[in-house]
């Protein structure tokens, strides 16, 4: 027997945001509220820069809040994709610094939009959730990762793992925001040296067993 698909209203909201209509329409939504802001975004804006109709629209979505909900909650898993999940007993360094190089690149990336969350979060407690899990749930992985190194004798700490590594990520993430204008060039130069603050910070540089990459 043939099995036939269900129709989109019985479909689930997993089942709707995995097909690539539905990416489609997010990747338009970026676009639109990073391009005009919260409050100028229009469901019409964005399904004209998607090139959908509404009705398109709303067989995924019920409204802007909706979609700027789901794109909020992709900005999130960007950036925990982006945090230490693996810890390589061979090279922490190398792990460090690719952290630090992905959430750079997930900020570069999602810039405006962290704006915009922000800002709504004040507004929307939906909106207020994902926003702290953007700023704490990277924070709490990176300490977990101090206190792993620490433990093991591999870096010295100057305060509570949680401390550095909530002044280290808040370092990075403002840096990166003040620089969405510049260079990639000078971009590039402002991780470089915040990798170099993040290793004699905490104790890496010239240390047994970190590797010296170049």
């Amino acid at each position: 027997m043939v099995r036939q698909a269900k129709p989109w209203f019985v479909r689930t909201i997993r089942e709707r945001s995995e097909e690539p209509r539905h990416r489609e329409l997010l990747d338009a939504a970026a676009r639109v509220f990073a391009d005009l802001g919260y409050e100028r975004t229009t469901v019409a804006a964005i399904t004209a820069e998607a090139r959908v109709s509404r009705a398109t629209l709303y067989v995924y979505f019920a409204s802007k809040d909706e979609v700027f909900l789901a794109l909020a909650a992709r900005i999130r898993d960007d950036f925990l994709a982006a945090q230490l999940t693996e810890l390589p007993a061979d090279s922490p360094r190398a792990v460090l610094r690719e952290a630090i190089r992905a959430v750079a690149r997930a900020v570069e990336t999602h810039g405006r939009l962290l704006r915009l969350i922000e800002q709504r979060a004040m507004l929307d407690p939906r909106v207020a959730g994902i926003f702290t899990e953007i700023r704490e749930r990277p924070i709490r992985r990176f300490a977990r990762f101090l206190d792993r190194e620490s433990t093991a004798g591999r870096v010295a700490l100057p305060a509570p793992a949680a401390v550095v590594a909530e002044a280290l990520s808040t370092a990075l993430t403002m840096g990166i925001l003040v620089r969405l204008n510049a260079s990639a060039r000078v971009r590039t130069a402002f991780v470089g040296n915040m990798i170099t603050i993040y290793e004699t910070l905490i104790g890496i540089d010239g240390r047994e067993g970190w590797p010296q990459l170049d």
